[in-house]
């Protein structure tokens, strides 16, 4: 190279360094060349020189300095409601500061939905650095329906406007998985795995496996079930759609099948129904919060026989009755509060007190796994809660012992063609939701 040459080039790069290094080092990365390691020909870097270098800079902008450079900044915050929630408490915390915006909210209509009904719904704004409101939308799941509610206000020329939309949510299939290491729903919450899941999954399989008793520690439990997916969120779960356990040298497997105009129901890979005369709980997702047998009795203290199943869940829970039968009793009694009976065609009955709302009449034919009432607090109860009572001619018996009952169903579908496909695919995404619980325990 001619020096003068030289001589521009070494310029050019002592003025451009970074540059230049820059370059070199996207080309080394996009050719695959760049090796990194410690070169032992150099020093220990706990011996190189420190220097402090202070160099000035810009402050960042503060929000209104931003907002005052850029008019179209705007703050977009969310907040779930309360049970006690005003409106003036909920616009507070989501920094909106805008009169005609709470004017508006308390007096249209549509807008009163925002703090109408339970509370957890989820409320997000966009506003104004200085609290006026552009737009707002609340988003809520009805429980009993799964139906999705979405109201939102807009800021429009001549004033706010509301609507209320019913989204329809996107249907995905999940896996899920887990290893027993306690108690089978204490499992279940460290996976992740939702409740009601959890319940169906425990449903699927009363007839084989007493969960209390029989779940072995380091049992695998392999899941695929629905899940209802909106704006990237998953919203709720839906049906179990397949369960395989593996309970020491025992593999238990079931699937959901549903035939064209008929209810569905779980059954065995090998087409045998699975269902037995009573559910295994009259909540479809719940906590066993006090069982059958001796306990210190929450609210009068002392030791005392405890004669049925006490279910922690929220007020309001539908309840469900466990068995087909005729309703002996629906109404008002002492300490139980609002109570229900039904009597079944084995003669036993069941029994559900401390009901909110009572959705059954006496007399009335009800079906296995239809809603009879809410979970409430009425009558002798610390809480929202149900007691479930198993009945044996009129002798309070242990709840736990329905599931030993004999199967009241002959769906049997092991030769339907649609079944043997159905059947193969299951076991196919069994197989992968098992994976993953390898995977995960590895």
């Amino acid at each position: 190279m001619h020096p003068t040459n030289k001589l521009r080039l070494t310029t050019l790069i002592q003025h451009h360094r970074r540059s230049v290094l820059a370059v070199l080092g996207t080309l080394m990365l996009g050719t695959g060349v760049v090796a990194f390691g410690v070169s032992p020909a150099l020093p220990d870097a706990a011996q190189w020189p420190v220097r402090q270098v202070v160099e000035t800079m810009d402050a960042p902008l503060a929000v209104s300095e931003l907002s005052a450079s850029n008019p179209e900044f705007l703050i977009h915050q969310s907040q779930l409601t309360r049970r006690d929630d005003s409106l003036q408490a909920l616009l507070k915390r989501l920094g909106v500061d805008d009169r005609e915006a709470q004017t508006f909210l308390a007096h249209d209509a549509t807008s009163r939905l925002l703090l109408t009904g339970a509370s957890g719904k989820l409320a997000s704004v966009t506003r104004t650095p200085q609290g006026r409101l552009k737009t707002l939308s609340v988003r809520w799941v009805d429980t009993s329906s799964k139906r999705v509610s979405l109201l939102v206000v807009e800021q429009q020329e001549s004033g706010y406007r509301s609507r209320l939309e019913q989204p329809t949510p996107r249907r995905l299939e999940q896996f899920g998985s887990l290893t027993i290491r306690s108690s089978f729903y204490a499992s279940t919450d460290q996976a992740g795995i939702p409740d009601a899941v959890a319940a169906q999954t425990v449903e699927a399989f009363s007839g084989d496996i007493d969960f209390q008793r029989d779940l072995k520690r380091g049992a695998r439990v392999s899941l695929v079930y629905e899940a209802f997916e909106l704006d990237g969120e998953i919203l709720f779960t839906g049906q179990l759609l397949g369960a395989e356990i593996q309970n020491g040298k025992d593999t238990h497997q079931a699937m959901w099948f549903q035939q064209a105009g008929q209810n569905g129901e779980f059954v065995s890979l090998d087409g045998a129904s699975q269902r037995r005369a009573y559910l295994a709980s009259p909540l479809a997702f719940s906590r066993v919060t006090s069982s059958y047998g001796p306990r210190i009795h929450p609210v009068f203290g002392g030791q005392r026989a405890h004669k049925g199943t006490d279910y922690g869940a929220p007020a309001g829970t539908p309840i469900r009755t466990v068995a087909e039968g005729v309703v002996s009793f629906a109404g008002r009694k002492g300490g139980y509060g609002n109570y229900v009976v039904i009597q079944h065609p084995d003669k036993a009955a069941t029994a559900y007190a401390h009901l909110g709302r009572v959705d059954v009449r006496l007399g009335q034919r009800v079906q296995q796994g239809q809603t009879i009432g809410t979970v409430g607090s009425t009558g002798t109860a610390t809480g929202p809660n149900l007691h479930f009572e198993y009945l044996v001619r009129g002798v309070r018996t242990n709840p736990s012992t329905i599931t030993s009952a004999p199967a009241s169903s002959t769906f049997v579908v092991a030769n339907l063609p649609a079944f043997k496909q159905a059947a193969k695919a299951m076991r196919e995404q069994l197989g992968v939701a098992a994976s993953v619980a390898l995977a995960s325990a590895q």
